[in-house]
């Protein structure tokens, strides 16, 4: 072979491996099939028992990988949140998927796409319903009950003084004396006002009966409106949590779930929690009175206490924080910028929005393609 044909031939080999171009398409292959991890956190990662997967971050998932035609199968971290993080970080599988928020810690570790759902933190609370005298008693002399009835007792006493004014000179139903007479003034209100009508006192002047006449009509929405107030009251005596929002937490039994965002901001607000491995640990420990408090994603909360029926917890509407959720790959994965164009191609179109509340329901939680 001729010295210069033997050039050429290395200087094409050499182009060859060192072309950047080249480099790049294989570094951009996507794998003929990969692994998946998951867990199972309704209402974003379900399955039934005949093994069928469903739930919010499925679908996203499954129509992530019908746009890029790309073959998968799942791998199950039975509640092992740890276990599938570290999955990633060891480049154990190829993505993991499931209700992962994109935090500073987890960057660390390995990678993430665009986020594709905005999960607020919020409070559950044990608000078991009480019965029997006491609870009732608790509602009749509660603050707000006591202060529609010293409302009510201070409105009789001005419109007796007033109708006593007007008719103090006439001296037929009205004693002409400031105290008797203002007493039968307040009588006078209050029958009037509850449509008893005895009889036994009537104004006779034109000024008192334009007050009887006022005071009959407004009598109507006033005594709709303490009606109203007193069976508030009685409902907020018989259905007690003694927590009203996130001020409440320092000063209570506060329960979190290990290596969550609830975790995380009680840890950031310096608020000592009863730390549990799994959520619904940390939803029996409210049960039972163990704690007063769980601090976790509210989409998840409500999604559980309304599928188990367990009607002795309620979400308070208090939003602690906002964590987005993504999916996690290892770090410098050549997944991540094909996941990335799908990802956001899905949540842009119209149908999201529905799955989202399919799932999520009417929660404050709002899909991505809402955020300015």
């Amino acid at each position: 072979m001729k010295p210069v044909t033997s050039a050429i031939i290395v200087a094409m080999v050499a182009f060859w491996f060192c072309d950047p171009m080249h480099g790049k398409a294989d570094a951009g292959a996507l794998p003929a099939k990969i692994v998946v991890g998951t867990m199972r956190v309704p209402p974003f990662v379900l399955r039934s028992d005949d093994g069928n997967w469903s739930g919010l971050s499925i679908e996203l998932w499954n129509q992530i990988a019908a746009d890029l035609d790309l073959k998968f199968e799942f791998r199950e971290y039975d509640y092992d949140l740890t276990g599938l993080l570290d999955a990633v970080e060891r480049s154990q599988i190829d993505a993991a998927i499931a209700a992962i928020p994109i935090t500073y810690e987890n960057e660390a570790r390995f990678d993430f796409t665009a986020a594709y759902f905005p999960a607020s933190l919020g409070i559950a609370v044990h608000a078991e319903p009480q019965s029997g005298v006491l609870s009732t008693l608790s509602g009749v002399f509660s603050r707000q009950a006591l202060v529609a009835i010293g409302g009510l007792a201070a409105l009789l006493f001005v419109i007796g003084v007033l109708i006593w004014l007007l008719e103090r000179r006439q001296k037929a139903h009205f004693d002409a004396r400031p105290l008797a007479g203002i007493g039968d003034g307040v009588w006078w209100a209050a029958v009037t006002m509850s449509t008893t009508g005895y009889g036994d006192k009537v104004p006779v002047t034109v000024g008192g009966r334009i007050l009887g006449l006022v005071w009959m009509f407004a009598s109507i929405f006033i005594v709709a409106l303490f009606s109203a107030t007193l069976a508030s009251s009685f409902v907020v005596g018989r259905l007690k949590t003694g927590i009203t929002g996130p001020s409440d937490l320092a000063r209570i039994r506060v329960a979190a779930v290990t290596g969550t965002a609830g975790a995380e901001w009680l840890g950031a607000q310096r608020i000592a929690a009863r730390n549990y491995p799994f959520a619904i640990q940390a939803i029996k420990a409210l049960q039972r009175g163990e704690v007063q408090a769980l601090v976790y994603e509210k989409a998840i909360l409500g999604h559980m206490i309304k599928e188990y029926h367990w009607n002795e917890l309620q979400v308070l509407p208090h939003t602690l924080a906002v964590r987005y959720y993504g999916i996690a790959v290892p770090t410098e994965s050549a997944l991540k910028e094909s996941l990335n164009r799908s990802l956001l191609k899905v949540v842009q179109r119209p149908d999201w929005k529905e799955r989202v509340y399919q799932y999520v329901g009417g929660s404050d939680e709002s899909p991505i393609t809402d955020r300015p």
